[in-house]
C-alpha cells in the first residue's frame, strides 16, 4: 500500500551538501531518514564496527541477501511511523531506489546536490570523520565506489539540481523552493 506522504529524496556524491539540506529539513520539523543510518544500524545489530570498509561490505551483503532494494524497503517502513505528510530521505544511490520510492509514496521529488570534487574534498577534510578521504585520489576512489552502485545514473534523473559551490545560503534558498513545491504537491 502506498505511503500517503510527499517525499523529497536527496542524492549526490559525498561532500556535495546533502547533510546541509537534511539539517535544514530537521530545523523545520520535517523527519529525515538516512539510507546510511539503516546500514549502520544493521552493522550494530551484527556486532560490526561502523568503519567505511565494513559499511561498504555490509551494504553489498544486504543487497545480495535481500535484493537491491534492501535498504529502501527498510526506509519505507520507517517512514510509516511519522505523522507528518512530508519527509526527506537522505542518501539515495540507485535508480532502482528512486523508482521504488516513486511507486510507494504519494509524490516523490529527487533532488541532486552537486559540487566540484575540489569543493567536496575541502568540506570532507574539515568534517573530521575517520573515514573521510585523505587526498583527492582517495575521494576519486570513493566516487568510483559510489558509481559502481549506480550513483552516476541516478544523478541524471533528478527532478531538481542544486549546485552547492558557494555560500550555503544559496543552496538553502534553492531548497526552500523544493519545500514550497512539495507542500503544493501535498494539497
Amino acid at each position: 500500500m502506498k505511503v500517503d506522504k510527499v517525499c523529497i529524496g536527496l542524492t549526490g556524491y559525498p561532500g556535495a551538501g546533502k547533510t546541509l539540506l537534511a539539517s535544514e529539513a530537521v530545523k523545520r520539523g520535517i523527519p529525515v531518514l538516512n539510507m546510511g543510518d539503516v546500514v549502520r544500524e544493521e552493522a550494530l545489530r551484527r556486532g560490526l564496527p561502523p568503519t567505511r570498509e565494513n559499511m561498504t561490505l555490509l551494504m553489498w551483503k544486504l543487497r545480495s541477501e535481500e535484493g537491491p532494494l534492501a535498504v529502501a524497503k527498510r526506509i519505507l517502513e520507517k517512514s510509516r511511523c511519522f505523522e507528518q505528510n512530508l519527509i526527506v530521505i537522505d542518501g539515495l544511490r540507485t535508480v532502482d531506489e528512486m523508482s521504488f520510492f516513486r511507486e510507494n509514496f504519494k509524490k516523490f521529488i529527487l533532488v541532486v546536490v552537486n559540487a566540484s570534487r575540489e569543493e567536496r574534498f575541502k568540506r570532507l577534510s574539515k568534517r573530521g570523520r575517520g573515514d573521510d578521504p585523505k587526498s583527492i585520489k582517495d575521494l576519486e576512489d570513493r566516487d568510483r565506489a559510489e558509481e559502481a552502485l549506480g550513483l552516476a545514473g541516478l544523478l541524471a534523473k533528478g527532478d531538481r539540481v542544486i549546485l552547492n559551490e558557494g555560500p550555503p545560503e544559496k543552496a538553502l534558498e534553492e531548497f526552500e523552493q523544493v519545500f514550497k513545491d512539495a507542500i503544493r504537491l501535498d494539497c
